[in-house]
């Protein structure tokens, strides 16, 4: 059963990287001409698109981080652990941030202001997204999807509280 959430965790980890630099990067000054919404402050049926948390810097940064950990994961290759890439990096942390922006558009027409907590739809977007983006060039195993939900959740929830205690985030969820 180790040997399994290892698998998991090693195949997840660019999705991981890729959602939670998405956040961490905002106190990088050089990035600031970046932090424009995604959404560019638009509205569809009276209610923003995206809001103000979803930005170019961290569109940008969550791809980036996702693909370099995929490339890094292809350098160290420890044998029993899926073969992972920069390709499969770059698919998990794009999927993962067009997972969240989905949740965000969903919550947005649910009347959900940005940060209102959401637990499920917000520690599985991302790995939904990821996952099905990784199925474009491997064959997705349902168990790791899974898993990797468990997983998530009391991942998802440190990295939220360490976020908010480093002033990254306004609400610790």
């Amino acid at each position: 059963m180790l040997s399994l959430l290892l698998e998991v965790v090693w195949f997840t980890l660019p999705a991981w990287v890729a959602n939670s630099i998405a956040i961490d990067v905002k106190a990088v000054p050089i990035l600031k001409d970046l932090s424009t919404p995604m959404d560019f402050g638009r509205s569809f049926r009276g209610k923003r698109i995206l809001g103000d948390g979803k930005t170019w810097r961290g569109l940008f940064a969550g791809i980036v981080a996702g693909t370099l950990t995929g490339a890094l994961q292809a350098y160290l290759s420890p044998g029993g652990l899926p073969v992972m890439s920069c390709t499969l990096g770059f698919l998990m942390g794009s999927g993962a941030l067009i997972g969240d922006f989905t949740a965000s558009f969903l919550k947005r027409r649910m009347g959900f202001d940005r940060g209102d907590p959401l637990i499920i739809l917000d520690t599985m977007d991302y790995i939904v997204g990821a996952y099905f983006f990784a199925w474009m060039i491997v064959p997705v195993n349902t168990t790791y999807l899974v898993l990797a939900g468990l997983l998530t959740i009391p991942f998802h929830t440190i990295a939220n509280f360490v976020a908010y205690f480093l002033k990254l985030k306004k609400n610790p969820w």
